[in-house]
């Protein structure tokens, strides 16, 4: 039984291994009904700890991205870069990569010319080997 608040109490009439296991087979249950169905409990758990690392790495990444817009970096890069690890798993994340894409109006500069797509990447190139000369000579 749980807690109004959703969280499944400890105490002695739940011992720690029961909450584990009833933890483990919430986890189980949840991949067997996402996704392909795994042949075995190994398969499933490769696939439980590959999913957490996603998560896990797209979150890091996100909160460097985070960190970037007040320290130096490419803060916002480095976030869209983590909300798209983010998106593989997390339906919210690639909701609001969706909103940024869209906001970032990147379709209409898919729909440029090949030539203006050339000066843009031009550009961007000549900028970030600007920036990398000057912080060399620094």
């Amino acid at each position: 039984m749980t807690e109004p608040g959703g969280s499944i109490p400890a105490g002695p009439a739940d011992p720690e291994g029961t909450r584990r296991s009833r933890f483990s087979e919430a986890a189980f249950s949840a991949e067997y009904a996402t996704g392909d169905q795994e042949q075995s409990r190994v398969s499933a758990r490769r696939n439980i700890v590959a999913r957490l690392a996603i998560i896990a790495l797209g979150t890091v990444v996100t909160l460097a991205g985070l960190a970037m817009f007040v320290l130096p970096g490419p803060g916002i890069v480095v976030v869209l870069v983590g909300l798209g690890i983010l998106a593989q798993e997390v339906s919210w994340a690639e909701r609001l990569l969706t909103y940024a894409k869209r906001k970032a109006q990147v379709d209409k500069v898919k729909r440029q010319p090949l030539w203006v797509r050339g000066v843009l990447v031009a550009f961007s190139v000549g900028a970030i080997g600007a920036s990398v000369v000057y912080v060399l000579r620094r």
